[in-house]
């Protein structure tokens, strides 16, 4: 099995303030292209709980956000569905970050809070 890319907080979940486990989840699977995973890695890469993750789960089959792309035992394996084009723009929307804080995003240092200005986002 490859080795998993998490970190305490990627550089996109910094800099835009990320607390919505959809994006957490999305974000691990750009980190983590060109491999599948378990709901359970899936969970543990994000940072989130299973729970949380089940309670996502359907908004991202609904959108075809990811694919099934094995079985393994029990373990139905996932990765982010390239061929989506929202899962292309979200790519997109993560390496135009990765480009701009070019310095900061060779590791899991991110930014320092201090340095990025803060944001409001309004849902309606």
């Amino acid at each position: 099995m490859p080795t998993m890319h998490k970190c305490e907080s990627t550089l996109f979940i910094e800099i835009f303030r990320v607390r919505d486990p959809i994006f957490k989840i999305l974000d691990f699977f750009v980190d983590n292209l060109g491999y599948d995973y378990s709901k359970t890695d899936i969970a543990a890469g994000a940072g989130i709980s299973r729970t949380t993750l089940h309670l996502m789960w359907e908004t991202l089959e609904e959108t075809n956000m990811v694919m099934q792309t094995r079985e393994v035992g029990r373990a139905k394996m996932y990765k982010l569905n390239l061929k989506n084009p929202m899962a292309k723009k979200f790519l997109e929307l993560e390496r135009a970050v990765a480009d701009y804080y070019a310095p900061s995003s060779a590791s899991c240092d991110a930014p320092q809070v201090e340095e990025i200005p803060e944001r409001t986002l309004i849902y309606s």
